[in-house]
């Protein structure tokens, strides 16, 4: 039988790639008071494991070494044991290297760059096992009631993205004026009727139905759209979200990437809490972007950094993806909260291609690893 004792601290990820990267067959979490709770949110990925745990004090060498010997006299002589640590107090830690170095026992230490470090021949190697953006958020108590991957979405979303970011270029004012009427008008863009139209101004009008849009300006078409998803594309600002998942997805660092994340209450699983525009997973380390196609706002940068420090923790990053050169008060603000920033125009002159976010992403992904 394959052991693994591991300790659990604040963060249960290097506890959870562990288990999964080494596949013990029983583990023996060392739990204080204040981590005992957290082992109920790691037990339902591992179904076919046998767990085991004891409570310590977790500054107390010499309780931290008897509780370590102690399971260590139960187990059979022919079995394989080894030790994660990663998690735990630095007095846990040595207690556990004590013990190492006693029994002639194996272990490791879970690095952030996917890698790990293996004990005590301190030789590095990489860690093969992969964790899901799902496996991520449900170990740390929350759920993702939906999303979509670009696969979602038809042919006919894609040239409806392309016929509004074209539009976009050459009338980049009359669509934030377009967006301003709408919102001027409806309150909650769910309220938007199945069917209408709108006079934006004198010389341009506006009118939808379920699968189509379509953009007047003095008597002549400009925009129109076919497409099962055209109201969100156009309304929500669905097209930019898109156009920017789709430059991220050409990246090959990302492992796994979701658009649109809606993430529930804990206490009222019907209700939406937080979304997500896009959501990357490089390998168990996590970009939340922001997609903004108009004007960037102070609660914008403020919802950022809670989603990021709620879902993410200090092993993820925030970027913000705008059109246009965000003000210097949002710039300011970005560089207070540790946001990234890319954008593509500075007025109607274009600084940056969005190809050239996989640049900025390189940035953030190197960060993560130190």
């Amino acid at each position: 039988m394959k052991h693994q004792i591991t300790f659990v601290g604040g963060q249960l990820l290097p506890v959870f790639v562990g288990i999964k990267e080494f596949s013990p067959d029983k583990i023996h979490f060392i739990v204080s008071e204040e981590s005992k709770n957290k082992i109920s949110l790691l037990k339902p990925f591992f179904t076919d494991k046998v767990f085991s745990e004891k409570q310590c004090n977790p500054f107390d060498f010499t309780s931290i070494k008897t509780k370590l010997t102690d399971i260590l006299e139960k187990i059979e002589s022919s079995d394989e044991v080894q030790f994660n640590l990663t998690g735990g107090t630095k007095v846990m830690v040595l207690a556990a290297q004590a013990i190492m170095q006693e029994k002639n026992i194996k272990g490791f230490y879970i690095n952030l760059d996917n890698t790990f470090l293996q004990l005590p021949s301190y030789e590095i190697k990489k860690i093969t096992s992969e964790i899901t953006i799902k496996e991520f958020l449900e170990m740390t108590g929350h759920k993702i009631s939906h999303s979509n991957v670009l696969s979602d979405f038809s042919n006919d979303d894609f040239k409806s993205v392309s016929a509004i970011e074209s539009f976009s270029l050459s009338h980049d004012k009359l669509l934030l004026q377009i967006n301003s009427k709408i919102r001027k008008t409806y309150d909650n863009l769910n309220k938007i009727p199945t069917s209408g139209q709108l006079e934006v101004n004198q010389n341009c009008k506006l009118n939808w139905t379920a699968n189509k849009i379509g953009v007047t300006l003095q008597g002549r078409e400009v925009l129109k759209i076919d497409s099962p998803n055209a109201k969100t594309l156009f309304f929500n600002a669905g097209w930019w979200e898109l156009t920017v998942a789709k430059a991220i997805s050409k990246w090959t660092k990302a492992k796994e990437l979701l658009i649109q994340c809606e993430l529930p209450f804990k206490t009222d699983t019907n209700t939406t809490k937080n979304e997500i525009d896009v959501l990357v997973n490089i390998g168990g380390k996590l970009i939340f972007v922001e997609c903004k196609s108009g004007t960037v706002k102070q609660e914008d940068i403020n919802k950022m950094r809670v989603v990021k420090d709620t879902y993410g923790g200090v092993i993820s990053k925030s970027l913000l993806v705008s059109r246009f050169m965000p003000s210097t008060t949002i710039i300011e603000k970005c560089r207070e909260l540790n946001v990234e920033i890319f954008y593509c125009f500075l007025g109607r002159n274009q600084i940056n291609s969005l190809a050239k976010i996989t640049d900025t992403l390189d940035k953030l992904e190197k960060r993560l690893t130190i």
